[in-house]
């Protein structure tokens, strides 16, 4: 398995790693960092971190400011400087990682960047599945790139892909995309939901006891990436919608907009009802979102990999027990809206903060009974549908089919993938 990109901030790599060894494979994991801090993984999977040193440009670099003299041309020439660094020392990275590995049975490459990287020098004879977080090429960095380099790239994407025997993804609209452009032999979905989870006989009270609030006080969180095009700027407006004086909203995790978020947390006009709050633990997250009585989640249209996605802190809400208002999304909406026994929550236009409120207004404003029921249909959702155990053995069906499956040694290698989105 290889990874481009930090283990500890990857759910989705160190769950599939634990399922293909319980499975009785072996897994070795190359990575850029993830031996410290990283939640234990099951004996089987063995991590390696390599990190290329030919260039500076490593993900989470990024590409440099033009000139406001010169205009569009520096930012061009910027950009391309920064995308050959960036390749240079990915490609000096797989490098690193096949030395490390040796002979393996199967491939397993996580996001375009690791396919990049080992995909041209391997053997054809080796099988490699490609597991495509996200639409790649629209998103992080690489939706910067101007048009015609992603284009490009796009075409390139495409020949790797021929190659592979497999491609995994998270959600079938992402597939239905993929089958579109790559004509992939075989595409499988595999959920990024948690393993089930039983909330305490009590409520936990984590967030009020960091934020020093009463049990009677509403609480609405957003938890993952604080980064931009999350809607956490439209959601601290929306809690100036009428009727939710009282309600106080709260940011959990990391990234490039904390210190904007603290600074419009201490506006006058918000009250003191905005709080930004440092990363948990995954082990401890659970608990934390069960301790609110909302989660809110309106990520922007702004690029079609973010219309089209279900984000991690979607299933770990359900998971949690937590009801949900998310953007109005064509993934999103039928599983929050079309659950089999009721809705888990509301949709919004999350480009528009009264759009958000309203939503916060609906859920919150119900009933202590219809509130308690609609907690009990997420939880019941996540446990018989939006879970880890359902979802891997789609993954594991996936191995049990390729052409090594049967060979006394099954070693996987799952490459990393170039850029992490906590979302």
């Amino acid at each position: 398995m290889i990874l481009y990109s930090d283990l500890a901030y990857d759910s989705r790599v160190r769950r599939e790693a634990t399922s293909l060894v319980r499975e009785g494979h072996r897994v070795v994991l190359v990575c850029l960092e993830g031996t410290e801090g990283t939640p234990d993984l099951p004996p089987g999977v063995e991590v390696i971190v390599r990190r290329p040193s030919v260039t500076t440009v490593l993900p989470g670099t990024r590409v440099g400011r033009p000139d406001r003299a010169n205009g569009r041309l520096s930012r061009g020439v910027r950009q391309a400087r920064w995308l050959i660094a960036y390749v240079r020392n990915l490609r000096s990275w797989g490098r690193l990682a096949i030395d490390a590995c040796g002979q393996v049975d199967v491939w397993h490459a996580h996001d375009l960047p690791a396919l990049v990287a080992i995909a041209p020098v391997l053997s054809s004879r080796t099988p490699v599945v490609y597991d495509s977080h996200e639409l790649y090429l629209e998103a992080g960095s690489a939706a910067l790139l101007p048009g015609i380099v992603r284009l490009l790239l796009r075409g390139y994407e495409r020949r790797l892909v021929a190659r592979v025997a497999a491609v995994v993804t998270v959600n079938e609209s992402i597939a239905q995309v993929l089958r579109h452009r790559y004509r992939p032999r075989r595409v499988v979905v595999v959920h990024n939901a948690p393993e089930r989870w039983d909330p305490p006989a009590e409520r936990p009270q984590q967030l009020r006891n960091a934020l020093g609030l009463t049990a009677s006080v509403p609480i609405v969180l957003y938890h993952g990436s604080l980064s931009s095009s999350r809607g956490l700027r439209e959601l601290a407006e929306a809690m100036l919608t009428g009727g939710l004086e009282a309600v106080h909203l709260a940011y959990l995790g990391f990234g490039g907009m904390t210190q904007e978020l603290i600074r419009l947390s201490g506006e006058p006009r918000f009250g003191g009802r905005i709080h930004v709050l440092p990363a948990v633990s995954a082990e401890d997250l659970p608990e934390w979102v069960a301790s609110a009585d909302l989660c809110v989640m309106p990520i922007q249209a702004s690029t079609l990999n973010h219309r089209l996605s279900t984000p991690n802190k979607l299933f770990e809400s359900l998971a949690s027990g937590t009801p949900v208002v998310v953007s109005d999304f064509p993934e999103m909406r039928p599983i929050v809206l079309g659950d089999l026994d009721g809705p888990l929550g509301e949709t919004c236009s999350p480009s528009d903060p009264l759009s958000i409120g309203e939503a916060i207004s609906r859920v919150l404003d119900l009933s202590p009974d219809a509130y308690a029921d609609l907690r009990r249909r997420c939880l019941k959702a996540a446990h018989e549908r939006w879970n880890w155990e359902t979802e891997s053995e789609r993954l594991l069906g996936l191995y049990a089919d390729l052409p090594d499956a049967d060979a006394p040694t099954r070693s996987v290698v799952f490459p990393d993938p170039s850029q992490c989105d906590r979302g």
